[in-house]
């Protein structure tokens, strides 16, 4: 009696113990670490549509734990003085949100940046820049004469693009 007893534990362990390593080697703990998606975005300067987008999309995907890369670029960016196409109510709105427009580098964009990015990016005329012909096309009014307008639209751009990466990830 007490060695069919011991027998039944025995069996009893030896059940738990399996379902705990099928059931811990299939819930992805041991899975690779999700990889890292690259979206470059593209504007005129390189100055305001674009590097506002590149902070908005990383302070969103690290506050959601999404593993993105934001990049930003101009077409033609200022050689001096990019500063100056940065209105002064602009500038008031960026520190409001801790957005540094300087935060990188200002970069010009190159024909082969597309090719290293998952998603690109292109706002306005940028769009119609060679490279940049399966880029999505974002539209944005004015960012220092049109704030609010702004703002709402690459909020819900952003918004939509976070989901997406969301449903991406691992």
């Amino acid at each position: 009696m007490a060695s069919e007893q011991n027998r039944r534990s025995f069996l009893q362990i030896a059940c738990t113990a399996a379902a705990g390593f099928f059931f811990a080697s299939t819930s992805g703990a041991a899975a690779k670490p999700c990889a890292t998606t690259r979206v470059l975005f593209v504007c005129p300067l390189g100055v305001v549509q674009s590097v506002i987008a590149r902070e908005e999309l990383r302070r969103i995907a690290k506050a959601r734990g999404l593993r993105v890369q934001a990049l930003s670029r101009g077409i033609d960016p200022p050689k001096i003085h990019p500063e100056a196409d940065i209105s002064p109510g602009l500038a008031a709105h960026l520190r409001e949100r801790n957005i540094d427009a300087f935060a990188d580098p200002l970069r010009r964009y190159s024909r082969t940046e597309p090719t290293h990015a998952d998603i690109t990016i292109a706002f306005n005329e940028a769009a119609l820049a060679p490279g940049l012909k399966h880029a999505r096309a974002w539209k944005s009014p004015s960012w220092n004469d049109q704030y609010p307008e702004a703002n709402e639209a690459l909020s819900k751009n952003i918004e939509a693009l976070v989901s997406e990466l969301a449903a991406r990830q691992c």
